[in-house]
């Protein structure tokens, strides 16, 4: 089957056959990966690359062989298991700030990699948390404000150095990544979004959770 056929002309089965053709004998490792393959072929064929389907296919299925991520996507947990993901480093620092200052550097990391992600301007900043804390006297209010916007350029731009270096170190093409991220959401950024963040779940405690979760109605900005 030529390799440069328009996916959307595919069947379920024309995939599979695609897939075999250009995974060869590491078709057999591709297993749980097979719906996300052919969500990646799909998304490919409307990718802004100069990458073919043949050489991309081949990178994302050893980044999904080598982590354990469709485990977690799959019941909706965390998502940051991909062999590469670089905020993890990241995590003890946030930590060492107040957990108001933690949940908006998390969200900033989420933000930033849908962003990313989906090759759209990084937002520089949540306008709805925002507003949210604009509390207290005037001077208090700007200061803090000005705080956690600092924080989630700090946060956006460490996250994009950090993920940039990943991919320069393993030699592999960030369009590889990308696909991976919007195949697993549905090629969708606002279920992506909500992937990333459910994925901080565990950084937190019961209480800090509920507060968390209840901004899960606060959605990554088209």
């Amino acid at each position: 089957m030529n390799t440069n056929v328009l996916s959307k002309s595919l069947s379920d089965k024309e995939k599979e056959d695609l897939l075999k053709e250009i995974l060869g004998s590491e078709y057999s490792s591709a297993g749980n990966n097979l719906p996300i393959l052919k969500s990646a072929i799909d998304i490919i064929d409307h990718f802004d690359t100069a990458l073919a389907l043949a050489e991309l296919i081949p990178v994302i299925n050893t980044a999904l062989s080598s982590s354990r991520i469709f485990g977690f996507v799959a019941s909706g947990a965390s998502i940051f298991s991909i062999f590469m993901f670089p905020v993890a480093s990241m995590i003890s620092v946030i930590n060492a700030y107040q957990v108001g200052h933690q949940m908006y550097s998390y969200r900033a990391i989420a933000y930033t990699l849908t962003a990313w992600a989906f090759g759209k301007p990084v937002p520089a900043s949540s306008q709805r948390i925002l507003s949210n804390l604009r509390e207290g006297n005037l001077v208090a209010k700007q200061k803090k404000v000005e705080d956690y916007k600092q924080l989630w350029q700090k946060t956006s731009q460490s996250v994009l150095i950090k993920l940039n270096t990943e991919l320069t170190s393993k030699n592999t093409p960030k369009e590889a990544i990308q696909i991976i991220l919007r195949a697993i959401s549905n090629d969708n950024p606002l279920v992506l979004c909500e992937l990333l963040l459910k994925g901080f779940e565990d950084k937190m405690s019961h209480i800090t959770q509920l507060t968390w979760k209840s901004n899960y109605s606060i959605k990554f900005p088209n």
